[in-house]
């Protein structure tokens, strides 16, 4: 697998680019900016940009998707079916998302928004805002904080502990750090 992070200067919000080593076809998770970096790297690595994965529709996430889908005309994936004014196809619990011989699976995280959704790639999950390094997504009512804590314990903290977290914001942490020392779960 191919893998890079990228910080965008939409809200500090960050953006990866995952990629099959054998196809070359290539995944963007979150779309808040799309840089020069950005277009750099698929160009120097020979990738493809075939598929975007919206974590959640929040402009910082999505602000670029509509030059994104103009430039390289990738699918575009979303917990709700649409994301930054756009259709998208819809995600839900448990689907598989296939880039050349990368199978991700999605994980539903709800409460930071109603349809959140994480994607599992191998060896790594990307969280957008629904946990960060030592904290997790707000949310509007403590019921939904709740929800959003269920959700991490349920379908994040279970994965192996030396699972990397992508996250929305900040640094990436482990299953093992957070499980054990995020101040929300301890």
């Amino acid at each position: 697998m191919i893998f890079r992070h990228f910080l965008t200067s939409n809200n500090e919000s960050n953006a990866f680019i995952a990629a099959c080593g054998e196809t070359h076809r290539a995944l963007l998770v979150d779309a808040g900016a799309f840089d020069r970096s950005m277009a750099e790297f698929l160009e120097r690595n020979g990738l493809v940009l075939t598929h975007v994965f919206i974590t959640h529709d929040h402009f910082d996430h999505t602000d670029a998707l509509r030059d994104i889908a103009r430039k390289y005309a990738p699918e575009i994936f979303s917990g709700s079916g649409h994301a930054g004014g756009m259709a998208t196809r819809t995600m839900g619990h448990g689907d598989e998302l296939r880039i050349g011989s990368l199978t991700g699976k999605v994980l539903s995280v709800p409460g930071h928004t109603p349809d959140g959704v994480c994607l599992r790639l191998p060896g790594m999950v990307f969280t957008g805002d629904a946990l960060f390094a030592g904290s997790i997504g707000g949310t509007p009512t403590s019921s939904l904080a709740e929800q959003l804590k269920e959700g991490i314990r349920r379908h994040i903290f279970t994965l192996p502990p030396d699972t990397e977290l992508h996250t929305g914001h900040g640094p990436s942490s482990t299953v093992a750090i957070e499980s054990r020392h995020n101040p929300f779960f301890v």
